[in-house]
């Protein structure tokens, strides 16, 4: 009898998935495998609506039992390298692909999968370095292979190169071995552009998947909108994936409003190349390459005379087919142009329009005086382990203190974190949090808060350092050599700051971040004063800086 209910179960389960009440599917599913614990089907397709409810570990208990019971077919290879992915499971992940290359009909691209994995989190520096020259093995084997030709809509692979920028290394000759690698197994990346036609205007296409809420709209969007029309063309390409959210919205609104010509790329990787060379382009803009694929591939190919990133994603292409790097002498070293593949462009500013963020319900002065109270804000990803040690240091020093971070959902990273911190910080552990996501103005009111905010190493905060002036609370941050670390520091000499909390050893961050979240009531309220109304004279919604860009995008310099 159990067996036909579990069959009935199952096709209700089955209804509901197809109808993508996937709530309801996995209920149906769950009591059909209480009845049959090891049919296949239920397994299955339960393995799939966990992956689908972000139930990762959940799904990868059910893809392990179907394995055992010697189901092993593509499509559960397929679903447990997704999970695994999910999972930052990256070591079983290549073992995965290593167990199955010779056992199943693995497409080639696999075995580049395969030496392209990078994890995002470690444990220590060790792991890190024995990770890189793993890696960098894995580029030379790759190197050496010339059998191997894919195409875009077929065997797109993710690049490395955003997880590999989250450390103290740079990767100029790394990211320029990668695009060859890239340029060899995908030929259709080797195209170039011829103008039809030499333009009335000057025609500038800004091309990004996160023109959005997210940090490349709120960093880019002012530019775009404040280009003087009467001189500029503009096109702003979005993916089919960008989010449909309120700053997507405002981009729709300035097709109207601004003369903004927005258009949504195909998904087919030719018919994008098609659509961007029907505009006739003089200039396309890259805020950031690397953090969408999609359009990192499209960066390879020619599609305008001159082609422009900058620090969206502050990190070198190593890509010929990118002209300049747009940066600015607030962030750049005097010799920086050795790290980047790309001409150096430095602007007199940061090189944005940064509109003030609107808060609704404004913080009292009593709520922004608290001390004791450490915030961390970035990606979990930035928390390198080598800051586990100032975070100790924090906790030792003040006994009061109170650190604060931002989980990820669903708690992959955080979960892994909060295990090195007990590792790590054995006897302080307990006082250090981590808080769910929140929305742009809960988090702006966090930082206002919070009695002192804490900049990650070798890789900082850029968009969240601009958004928690709104209340001015300070940053401590400690700079390096490369363009990752340097945003808080090149907008604090924007801001005009004296003696900003800018460091250059582990112990100095420990003693500035200490001394500032244990000022008095009076001089905490002065300092947040200070900043914030320093953000409004110099930071926030600074048209100087456009002026500059559009005098370089008019006169641009031949490569």
């Amino acid at each position: 009898m159990s067996d036909i209910e579990a069959k009935i179960l199952f096709e209700e389960g089955i209804k509901y998935f197809n109808e993508k009440s996937i709530y309801l599917a996995e209920e149906k599913f769950e009591k059909a495998l209480i009845l049959s614990p090891d049919r296949i089907s239920i397994l299955e397709n339960l393995a799939k609506v966990y992956y689908l409810r972000k139930s990762y570990h959940k799904s990868e208990n059910l893809l392990r039992k179907l394995i055992e019971l010697g189901k092993d077919s593509l499509e559960i290879f397929n679903l447990k390298f997704k999970v695994l992915k999910k999972l930052e499971k990256f070591k079983e992940l290549k073992e995965h692909i290593e167990d199955n290359l010779n056992t199943k009909k693995l497409d080639s691209k696999y075995k580049i999968i395969k030496n392209f994995i990078y994890p995002n989190f470690f444990e220590d520096q060790n792991e890190i370095d024995q990770t890189r020259n793993e890696f960098k093995k894995s580029i030379s084997y790759l190197e050496s292979i010339n059998d191997i030709k894919l195409t875009i809509e077929k065997d797109i692979i993710d690049p490395p190169i955003f997880n590999i920028s989250y450390d103290q290394y740079e990767n100029l000759e790394l990211n320029k071995k990668i695009v060859n690698l890239y340029r060899n197994f995908f030929p259709q990346l080797n195209q170039a552009f011829k103008q039809k036609k030499k333009n009335e205007k000057i025609k500038i296409g800004f091309i990004s998947e996160f023109f959005s809420n997210h940090t490349i709209g709120k960093l880019y969007k002012g530019i775009i909108f404040k280009l003087d029309k009467n001189k500029f063309d503009v096109y702003v390409f979005h993916s089919e994936n960008t989010k449909k959210s309120s700053i997507y919205e405002e981009f729709l609104e300035a097709e109207i409003n601004l003369n903004i010509k927005n258009i949504t790329v195909p998904k087919h990787f030719d018919k994008k190349i098609e659509l961007i060379n029907e505009q006739n382009l003089d200039i396309i803009f890259y805020p950031e390459i690397g953090m969408s694929s999609e359009f990192y591939f499209l960066s390879y190919v020619r599609l305008a005379k001159t082609q422009i990133t900058s620090w969206g994603h502050p990190i070198t292409t190593g890509n010929n087919s990118i002209d300049y790097f747009l940066s600015s002498k607030l962030l750049e070293t005097n010799n920086a142009q050795k790290r980047f593949s790309e001409k150096l462009v430095l602007s007199e500013y940061l090189p944005m329009f940064f509109y003030k963020p609107k808060i609704y319900k404004t913080l009292s002065a009593e709520e922004i005086v608290k001390k004791n109270i450490y915030f961390c804000s970035q990606t979990l990803i930035k928390i390198h382990p080598n800051f586990d040690e100032i975070i100790n240091k924090i906790l030792i020093k003040d006994k009061k203190a109170t650190i604060f971070f931002i989980r990820d959902e669903p708690e992959i990273i955080s979960n892994k974190l909060f295990k090195r911190f007990k590792k790590n910080i054995p006897l302080h552990y307990e006082r250090i949090n981590f808080i769910n996501k929140l929305s742009v103005e809960e988090y702006i009111n966090f930082c206002g808060r919070a009695s002192v905010l804490l900049d990650t190493l070798y890789f900082g905060a850029g968009n969240s350092f601009h958004e928690s002036m709104f209340y001015g609370t300070p940053t401590i941050t400690m700079p390096t050599e490369n363009l990752k670390s340097r945003i808080v520091y090149g907008a604090y000499k924007q801001m005009k700051i004296e003696n900003p909390p800018v460091v250059s050893s582990v112990n100095e961050y420990v003693d500035k971040a200490v001394e500032i979240a244990n000022l008095n009531e009076k001089d905490m309220l002065d300092i947040k004063s200070y900043y914030s109304k320093s953000a409004d004279k110099y930071l926030y919604e600074n048209i100087n800086a456009v002026k500059e860009l559009e005098k370089f995008f008019i006169n641009i310099p031949s490569i």
